[in-house]
Formats: structure tokens, C-alpha cells, sequence
């Protein structure tokens, strides 16, 4: 789908929703988009910083304060956001200084998650429903709230052979979150 603004300027399927089967895709089917989920997060967070509920330059230990992590009083809103919070696991020391570098990562995304339940006490699923239905998203949702029809993936293993993927995302708010090309 190619769009400019509300006018969508092409639009097309192919290929197959079901691949054993050779069912052909639907305008409504429903795909799991991914680290496209990452800017969805962003946006409850920046929601969140307009309202003065979170401040971006606060360290995250402010709204998570359980986290034993001596990182947890370094690492801001900012870094989780930017992917310069050098966090590689919950229970390692930090791969680098917050801010110093940049390193693509899921588990920043699933920490401000975590930061948005606390701040709003509300289930991340219902803050993404919300924001869903706000902006006219009929066909999104988090995996937990979904109605809709989901397309199963498939993967190519190492030998070549088509796979059904079964294994979920863990991490929905880093990339787990579900919609069609025309919600998008």
C-alpha cells in the first residue's frame, strides 16, 4: 500500500495468507509488524511526557523503582527511547556508559513499557487499545486483545525448508504489536 496522506494511491495482495493451503491474501489480514511496534511505544511514552507524567531526561529507577540494577539510577527515559542505554540483559552490567553509544535493542522498548503501566496503572495491551482506537486503527492491536485474522508466518531454515513460525514475541511493545497495511 502507497499512500500521501488519507489518499491511498496503490494498493495490492499477493502471495499467500495460508501456504499450505494456497489461500491468497486478504485486504484485512492481519500481520505482526515487527519493530515497527518500537514507534508505537514511543508515541504512549511521548504521550505521557506532554501530560508531565514522564520526563525523558529522568532515570528510569524514578518509575521502576523494584529494578535492582545499579544501572536503573543511570540509564533515562531518553536512552531506552534512542537505543544509548548499553543494557544487554536485566541481570549484566551495562554494555556501555548510558548516551556514549548507540545499540539497536528490544529490551529498552519492553522497560518503557513497563514504565507506562507504572505511570498510568493501566495494562500496556489497554494503553495500545486506546491509541488503537484514537487514531482510527480498527485492524491493530496487542497479540493479547486481538479479534482479528492473523496471518501465520513462515520461515526458510538453515536447510531450506518453509516453516511455520510458532515461536511468539516476547517483547510486544519492541515488536510483537499486530495491524494490516491500510492501518499502518
Amino acid at each position: 500500500l502507497v499512500a500521501q496522506g488519507d489518499n491511498i494511491l496503490y494498493s495490492k495482495t499477493m502471495g499467500y495468507a495460508n501456504l499450505s493451503r494456497k489461500t491468497a491474501f486478504k485486504e484485512n489480514d492481519q500481520f505482526v509488524i515487527g519493530s515497527i511496534s518500537k514507534q508505537i511505544t514511543a508515541v504512549l511514552i511521548l504521550q505521557q511526557v506532554e501530560k508531565g507524567h514522564v520526563k525523558l531526561q529522568q532515570p528510569i529507577r524514578k518509575y521502576l523503582p523494584k529494578l535492582t540494577q545499579l544501572w536503573a539510577d543511570t540509564v533515562t527515559v531518553h536512552h531506552l527511547l534512542t537505543h544509548t542505554h548499553g543494557i544487554v540483559a536485566m541481570d549484566q552490567a551495562l554494555e556501555f556508559r548510558p548516551g556514549s553509544q548507540y545499540d539497536y535493542s528490544q529490551i529498552g522498548y519492553q522497560l518503557l513499557a513497563d514504565i507506562l503501566e507504572k505511570v498510568t496503572g493501566q495494562p500496556f495491551a489497554k494503553l495500545s487499545a486506546n491509541l488503537f482506537k484514537q487514531c482510527g486503527m480498527k485492524n491493530s492491536s496487542h497479540p493479547d486483545l486481538n479479534k482479528g485474522h492473523l496471518v501465520k508466518g513462515w520461515y526458510e531454515a538453515e536447510n531450506g525448508e518453509v516453516k511455520l513460525q510458532t515461536e511468539k514475541f516476547a517483547m510486544v511493545a519492541a515488536g510483537g504489536f499486530i495491524s494490516t497495511p491500510k492501518d499502518l
